[in-house]
């Protein structure tokens, strides 16, 4: 029995996570990536992201 995958799910998305999410995306996978968000406490200079 073979199945066809219609969508995925990719946990991380660093140069890895990204890389795999691509490629299945250009196949014509539906992809959702899920990453972490660091809360305000990890964050020391919070103008990081500028």
């Amino acid at each position: 029995m073979s199945y066809k995958v219609k969508k995925a799910a990719v946990l991380g998305s660093g140069v890895m996570g990204s890389g795999i999410a691509c490629h299945l995306a250009n196949v014509g996978i539906d992809v959702l990536m899920l990453d972490i968000q660091p809360n305000d406490k990890s964050i020391k200079n919070k103008n990081y992201c500028r």
